[in-house]
């Protein structure tokens, strides 16, 4: 099901309160439900979050980092929605796992479209979800959960070259290592368990690699029924060879594809938003790699191309969802993130990849972009600097991790 929402009535809506201000998914949020005229506050971080100078942002609370301080990042983040007087509140990040694990604390008033608590470990988790694949006949990619050293060890007699081994529960690729030889396993095992202080119920996966095309499926759930559905092919990523977060990316008519997500998530009863990425295997088969249980990075090209997640997020969480408000159709275009392309340019630099680093700073013809529109420039200005800082502070990495994110 591909859909995208017709113009409805936007009589005095409650005002929202939007999380993780500094990231483009937020900022797209921000920018659909702006446009209608609804006030949106934004919270976050960083003092130079993207959304926070955006001409649509009503006001900007500065939140402590929910990844290293969940507690007090959900105090202050009510604190805010009393002042503000925001009504609705829409987790730009995983701090949906804070909210929907302790929605029943939040303001009186305060409304929700967020997972139950159980869907959500399930889903947050490149492990338990596969389980949840194989039962609705999707394909997935073999994978072993490792117990102990020794029977690492004694894969190495049968395992096929590329192979990865991932974090069970992280974004971005930052807990993910492809090894290319028996000889690098171990090590990169041992040092992904040591680089993130992984328990051994915590331990990383060990799973087939995939050399196809990459694809994406985004969808809205309102109590285990799919209102809305997207699916994305991915053209270019911030790592080279598809590997890692999308930074061009173009509207995929694949409704095989999209019901294979959507078993998937009906199984999981889910309520909001989602994304599912998938990767094709050498013969073509698209196979389940994991689910994101919030807002996803692409999140613009879905909105630029008609559908209008954020807004159709935003009315079922007052209950406002109405189904005329959908329609069949939406238009094939691109969108790049352009941040996202500047760091990949400078990952190919250093690695004295020119050729490939100046095809990054070719325009594409007829394209949206993430992270800039005419009518709103300042964002992008204040990404540009938000990310250098952060470039700086990580010493040079296009990637950095900040403390429980990979876990």
């Amino acid at each position: 099901m591909v859909s995208n929402t017709k113009k409805a009535k936007n009589i005095s809506k409650p005002s929202a309160f939007v999380t993780y201000g500094w990231c483009r998914s937020s900022y797209a949020v921000l920018l659909s439900l702006g446009r209608r005229g609804i006030d949106v506050h934004v919270g976050d971080a960083s003092p130079l979050a993207m959304s926070r100078f955006s001409r649509y942002c009503k006001s900007f609370t500065r939140l402590p980092d929910f990844f290293v301080e969940p507690k007090k990042y959900f105090e202050l983040t009510c604190e805010a929605l009393k002042k503000t007087g925001a009504k609705v509140l829409l987790p730009g990040h995983e701090d949906v796992g804070i909210f929907s694990r302790r929605r029943d604390d939040l303001p009186s008033g305060v409304s929700v479209a967020l997972p139950k608590w159980d869907s959500y470990k399930i889903a947050e988790d490149k492990f338990a979800v596969l389980d949840i694949a194989r039962g609705t006949g999707c394909p997935v990619p073999c994978t072993t959960e490792v117990a102990s050293l020794a029977q690492l060890k004694e894969m190495t007699g049968t395992t096929t070259y590329p192979l990865v081994i991932k974090a069970r529960t992280g974004n971005s690729a930052k807990g993910v290592r492809i090894v290319h030889g028996k000889d690098e396993k171990a090590d990169m095992f041992k040092e992904l368990v040591q680089t993130f202080g992984l328990f051994h119920d915590r331990w990383p996966i060990v799973q087939e690699f995939l050399p196809g095309d990459a694809a994406g499926v985004c969808v809205l759930y309102d109590n285990g029924k799919c209102i809305a559905s997207f699916a994305e092919r991915y053209l270019r990523c911030k790592e080279q060879g598809r590997f890692g977060t999308s930074t061009l990316r173009e509207t995929y008519d694949n409704h095989q594809l999209i019901s294979k997500a959507v078993s998937i998530m009906d199984k999981l009863k889910w309520h909001g938003v989602a994304h599912l990425d998938f990767v094709a295997d050498k013969n073509g088969e698209f196979k389940l790699i994991e689910i994101n249980p919030r807002l996803w990075g692409a999140l613009a090209l879905a909105l630029f191309s008609g559908i209008d997640f954020p807004y159709l997020w935003y009315l079922t969480a007052i209950g406002e969802y109405e189904p005329d408000l959908i329609e069949s159709k939406s238009r094939k275009v691109k969108c790049r993130w352009l941040i996202g392309d500047c760091l990949a340019f400078v990952e190919l630099i250093k690695r004295d990849r020119l050729k490939e680093a100046l095809r990054l700073i070719i325009p594409e013809r007829t394209c949206y972009h993430d992270d800039f529109t005419f009518q709103d420039p300042l964002p992008l200005l204040f990404e540009i600097s938000d990310y250098f800082t952060k470039f700086i502070k990580a010493k040079g990495s296009i990637n950095p991790v900040i403390g429980n994110m990979i876990r």
